[in-house]
């Protein structure tokens, strides 16, 4: 249970601190006094955002610290040694720091925590309930948690989640599987295209520079003949040829070598070229029977080149980078062929994820619809002793054909307040005092079933009055006779019920507003409870009808304990 708060330097709180006994503790106070800001304090102990604009003027950051007596827990302090926050002495130091420099501090018993610690270490221990809660009751997508929350369920649907999840990341990346195949569909056929067409070439590296030196012999192929004979007649072709007239200089230079020795090498060397000047007139007699122009070898010559020109002005500028074109095709074509074999395999885990999913989506709604019938009754009982007797309420259950995150089942409250009516939603039926009661029984119910330690009620008095807030504040006892429970409230008819009260005031001090917390005497209760019978202005009358409460409470406490 909350046994101290203290908070310092908190919105116009300089420095507050409250002292709390188990029981059923009243908050009371002026509207604007701090008791909203005492709730936002809190707020932050579970968990909830901190602001700069929440640190007091002048001030270099705000500290909220709480105490627990942890001692009738021992599945709390199983939790703390998870986290290793052993305590011995059975208490629980929780502080948050708030740093206008953003050096934001969390500390559990003096160790530092991260926010995700300080949210699950809390969530057994403190629990608010507050107009938003009003607000989320009357939303049919919060009701699945309430009743998945009451039924123990919320492990249950944890697992089907995760295998929702997995079916859903399956499907988003079909989705984009199949998106990207449609897309591809063209770039797949132009991909064959282009391959079909390079294959089909059966081009060769160097091809092209080849072809082109055939086509230039080819085009010239009148004047190679020409002059290939001409230099052939004028080598060997007759007595007055080049080589004849050699072979007769070689014929000289032997005789006069006779005489002189020192000619024989030029004979020799003039031999050698004659031999050589024959092979190439040998040559070019033999070049000048095989060249020829030849059409057809022309145009296919021609053909071939328009092919490769073509090619090159699609694929690349030469024959090598064609092919490496070619290779790339492959490489992507081969990324197509993997796709498809993904999408197969995708398709076929979807297929397994979804049918585990449906199945445990039944499972979920068959435990739901067990649950609801109990939630429904233990509602009933409870709502009938908050003065609505003949309240019928009813969790309807409709399922879907499509899977969502909560399972196959649309959930939500239905209530009818009076005998004769039909069974609506509550956002179309319930007034404030209704849903205030609802939400109490609520309350109670799940503080049952999730063991919470303390319970923190504000504007629980919200759209009640008279002899239904005198209800709601029997019950508020009740329920504090098992968790300490601390109730914020402007009725007097509640605060009668407290067994213990403090007084919410501000003062103004050195020209600053401050927030000031009185614990209440018998005396000062009565007053209290006067000035929230008449205001400002108390009376004999008020005293008097105040203390006729509180003793009324006290009474009424001893006949229900009494049954």
């Amino acid at each position: 249970m909350l046994t101290d708060l203290k908070i310092k330097n908190f919105a116009i709180i300089d420095d507050l601190h409250i002292s709390f006994l188990p029981g059923f503790t009243i908050l009371s106070g002026e509207t604007g006094a701090g008791k909203s800001i005492i709730i936002g304090a809190l707020n932050l102990l579970l968990g909830g955002r901190g602001f700069v604009e929440q640190i007091r003027t002048g001030e270099d950051e705000a500290i909220v610290e709480a105490l627990f007596d942890t001692s009738k827990d021992k599945t709390f302090k199983e939790l703390l040694g998870t986290k290793s926050l052993d305590t011995d002495d059975n208490t629980l130091l929780v502080k948050r720091i708030i740093s206008r420099e953003g050096k934001n501090k969390i500390l559990i018993n003096g160790s530092l925590a991260t926010l995700s610690m300080l949210t699950e270490i809390m969530e057994p221990l403190l629990n608010i309930s507050g107009q938003h809660e009003h607000q989320e009751l009357l939303r049919p997508q919060n009701h699945s948690d309430r009743l998945d929350g009451f039924g123990g369920l919320l492990a249950l649907r944890e697992q089907y989640q995760e295998t929702f999840r997995l079916r859903e990341q399956i499907k988003q990346e079909l989705d984009n599987l199949k998106a990207e195949k449609t897309r591809e569909a063209e770039r797949k056929e132009l991909f064959s295209f282009e391959h079909r067409e390079i294959e089909d070439a059966h081009l060769a590296p160097g091809e092209e520079e080849k072809l082109r030196k055939e086509k230039t012999i080819l085009q010239n192929a009148e004047e190679l003949m020409r002059t290939s004979h001409d230099v052939y007649e004028s080598l060997y072709g007759s007595d007055e040829a080049v080589i004849s007239h050699l072979n007769r200089n070689v014929r000289d230079l032997r005789e006069i070598a006779i005489i002189d020795s020192q000619l024989t090498p030029f004979s020799q060397t003039l031999d050698s070229v004659i031999i050589q000047l024959e092979d190439i007139a040998v040559s070019l007699r033999d070049y000048n029977k095989k060249i020829h122009f030849d059409p057809q070898l022309f145009e296919e010559i021609d053909n071939r080149l328009e092919t490769i020109h073509r090619l090159k002005r699609k694929y690349g500028e030469t024959i090598e980078e064609i092919l490496q074109y070619q290779k790339k095709i492959e490489v992507e074509m081969g990324k197509i062929s993997l796709r498809d074999d993904r999408l197969q395999v995708l398709e076929r885990d979807y297929g397994k994820a979804s049918q585990e999913a449906w199945t445990k989506a039944q499972e979920l709604s068959r435990k739901r619809k067990e649950v609801a019938l109990v939630l429904s009754i233990k509602l009933e009982e409870e709502l009938a002793t908050l003065g609505m007797k003949n309240t019928r309420f009813f969790v309807e259950i409709t399922q879907s054909e499509l899977l969502d995150e909560r399972g196959m089942d649309q959930i939500e409250f239905l209530i009818s307040p009076n005998p004769g009516e039909e069974l609506r939603p509550l956002a179309r039926i319930a007034s404030g005092g209704e849903l205030s009661r609802l939400l109490l029984a609520f309350k109670h119910i799940f503080a049952q079933e999730e063991n919470i330690s303390t319970l923190i009620f504000d504007e629980v008095d919200s759209g009640i009055g008279g002899a239904t807030a005198e209800v709601v504040g029997k019950k508020l006892f009740t329920i504090s006779r098992y968790y300490q429970t601390i109730c914020i409230t402007h009725l007097p008819q509640i605060a009668c019920f407290g067994d213990n009260q403090y007084s919410i005031f501000k003062q103004i001090e050195e020209q600053r507003t401050k927030t000031r917390v009185k614990k209440l005497k018998a005396d000062d209760r009565v007053e209290e409870i006067a000035r929230m019978l008449g205001g400002t202005e108390i009376t004999t009358r008020t005293r008097t009808l105040a203390r006729e409460m509180i003793t009324g409470a006290k009474n009424a406490v001893i006949q229900q304990q009494k049954k």
